[in-house]
């Protein structure tokens, strides 16, 4: 496992642990964290853990799905199981700078929110799917 996974999984550990400065330590002074979908940008390790930190509890069980690694850094898939749903699925792409954290994008999406176009909606693979995914 490259140095980029292993600071990846370590945050969305520290996150699930809610160890807010564990996270705080896998950061660089600098990072930068944009989710597109609410077109939220975080600048600095005291924003990105003040986000994470106020966000309203309970939020459910974070768990990291797999990490995939190339020159630039690392991408997660994590899904997050909410206590009282909707469950999200996230994919998270990480750049690392001086063996840190550096820069993050977050796609969030809620498991089963979006409805699939009338012309795929009744294909027996989506409707399968969509059971799996309520299941």
């Amino acid at each position: 496992m490259t140095e980029a996974a292993d600071l990846v999984r370590a945050l969305y550990r520290a996150y699930q642990d809610r160890d807010w400065d564990r996270a705080t330590a896998l950061f660089h002074p600098d990072v930068v964290v944009v989710m597109p979908a609410t077109a939220e940008r975080l600048v600095g390790r005291p924003a990105v853990v003040s986000f994470q930190r106020s966000y309203p509890e309970p939020w459910g069980t974070m768990s990291v799905r797999r990490v995939l690694t190339d020159a630039e850094g690392a991408v997660a898939e994590l899904l997050v199981e909410a206590p009282s749903g909707p469950d999200s699925a996230v994919a998270a792409f990480w750049r690392t700078r001086e063996g840190l954290l550096s820069e993050g994008v977050e796609y969030w999406v809620d498991i089963g929110a979006g409805v699939p176009g009338a012309h795929r909606a009744a294909l027996p693979d989506t409707q399968a799917a969509r059971r799996a995914w309520e299941a």
